[in-house]
C-alpha cells in the first residue's frame, strides 16, 4: 500500500465515522467522542503501517486531495492537515512555517491553521 492510499484509508475511516456521530443522534455525547477518539487506535492496531506515514512520495495533486493547504503565495510550505498528525512517521522531515526544519514528530505540536498543522513539506521543484 503507497502513502496516499494509506492516507485515503485513514481519511475515509474518519469521514465514515463523523458520519456515523452526526447521523446516530441517539448516541450519548460521551460515546460518540469515544467513537472518534478511538480511531487512531484502531487504525493502527488493524495495520501497523499506518502509524509511519512519510509523505515524500506524494504528487502535488494526491497533497491537494489529501487537504495540503498551500500556507501563502510568497512561500511553497504545503501544510499538513491535522488529521494525518497521529500516523506520521516519528522520523518525519517537515519544515515549519517560520522556515525551520524538523527531523522528528516529536518537535511538532498540534496547533493548527484552518485545519493545517504549522509544519508542512515544500514540494520538489
Amino acid at each position: 500500500m503507497n502513502t496516499f492510499e494509506k492516507c485515503e484509508k485513514i481519511q475515509r475511516m474518519l469521514i465514515n465515522r463523523a458520519a456515523e456521530v452526526m447521523t446516530y443522534t441517539n448516541w450519548s455525547d460521551e460515546f460518540a467522542v469515544k467513537q472518534i477518539r478511538e480511531i487512531p487506535g484502531l487504525l493502527l492496531n488493524m495495520n501497523r503501517e499506518l502509524g509511519n506515514i512519510q509523505l515524500d512520495d506524494l504528487t502535488s495533486d494526491q497533497r491537494d486531495r489529501l487537504g495540503f493547504r498551500l500556507w501563502s503565495n510568497d512561500n511553497p510550505i504545503r501544510l499538513i492537515p491535522l488529521w494525518l498528525l497521529p500516523f506520521l512517521a516519528d522520523n518525519i522531515k517537515a519544515t515549519r512555517i517560520d522556515g525551520r526544519s524538523i527531523i522528528s514528530k516529536a518537535e511538532m505540536d498540534n496547533d493548527n491553521r484552518f485545519g493545517c498543522l504549522a509544519y508542512g513539506i515544500i514540494p520538489s521543484k
